[in-house]
């Protein structure tokens, strides 16, 4: 988690650099997405009210005990078992979105935008658990978890009036398709982004 937000501010540093005129319009931006997913984020801006947007990240261990818990009792291979833990290795998530923005009436210099839209996610996470198996021994098992799904997004945005930084926080709705049909789940992030 911690390369990525390297990764991510040496890119927010190298695109301030070479940046040199600030009054345009921007139609792009590249940032920092802190919440969950953790990551990377782009936006390019179809034209006054459109959006396409593409993250990648990760996400806390801490996050989703209850998810990964309710997840065991799902597994056939662990029927009889009783669950004890489950260490949450790694995760990497990827979001694809759809975004129309509308202005938000308040008065503010630059810009300020509340958003809302459609997506898609995909999630891949890897898991230790721990239970007693049907002996009554303590046993651990590793485990792949792919969820895939769509997601219903609101948020508000806003863009400073003479420097190219946006700043966004929202809500979204996870609902899978796979691999536990209509499991939902709330996400929450803010961010910043470089505009170009």
């Amino acid at each position: 988690m911690f390369s990525i937000f390297k990764m991510a501010v040496c890119l927010i540093g190298l695109l301030c650099l070479t940046s040199s005129s600030f009054a345009q319009r921007f139609d792009q931006g590249v940032g920092l997405r802190v919440g969950d997913p953790f990551g990377i984020s782009y936006k390019q801006y179809r034209n006054n009210r459109t959006a396409l947007e593409f993250t990648l990240g990760t996400t806390s261990p801490n996050r989703h005990g209850e998810y990964y818990k309710d997840k065991f009792k799902s597994i056939g291979d662990f029927d009889g078992f009783r669950y004890t833990d489950h260490t949450l290795d790694f995760t990497l998530a990827a979001q694809g979105r759809y975004l129309l923005h509308y202005s938000f009436p308040a008065n503010v210099e630059g810009r300020l935008d509340w958003y809302w839209g459609v997506g898609a996610q995909v999630r891949l996470s890897t898991l230790e658990y721990t239970y007693f198996n049907a002996s009554e021994s303590l046993t651990t098992d590793e485990r792949t978890n792919f969820d895939l799904g769509l997601e219903g997004i609101i948020g508000m945005e806003y863009e400073l009036q003479d420097f190219p930084i946006v700043g966004f926080g929202e809500f979204s709705l996870f609902g899978e398709l796979a691999d536990q049909p209509l499991k939902f789940r709330l996400f929450a992030a803010m961010g910043v982004r470089y505009a170009f």
